[in-house]
């Protein structure tokens, strides 16, 4: 079965980056909260939460593997529009609980940053 490549269009007919820069931000949050977990709480806490935002994240990259493989994405663009739309239930769940996993531990920051100022 061949599977036809499309480039990630906008409805105007233009190649549109502007799910590839939602998709390199989302990244780049991950890592942030993943520094800040690390760096901010003490050394058993900090194993755990950055595990809890990181496992995640990879299971995220596993799921964008296997829609890329199977061709159901065909670029970069596609995996935010693929989850706002919600054609892959595999890749919804993963990008939502990536984002549980991060209000949880940016939440842990929030906590912990206040209690420590007082």
């Amino acid at each position: 079965m061949a599977v036809e490549y499309r480039r990630p269009i906008s409805s105007d007919g233009r190649l549109s980056l502007r799910e590839v820069f939602k998709f390199i931000a989302l990244l780049l949050l991950v890592c942030a909260v993943a520094m800040a977990v690390t760096l901010a709480l003490p050394t058993p806490d900090n194993a755990v939460f950055a595990a809890a935002v990181l496992l995640p994240a990879i299971g995220l990259a596993l799921v964008i593997s296997i829609e890329l493989s199977e061709g159901r994405i065909n670029g970069v663009g596609e995996i935010m529009r693929a989850i706002e739309t919600r054609q892959s239930r595999r890749l919804t769940l993963a990008a939502y609980l990536l984002g549980c996993a991060l209000v949880a531990a940016t939440m842990v920051l929030v906590y912990d940053g206040f209690f420590r100022a007082q």
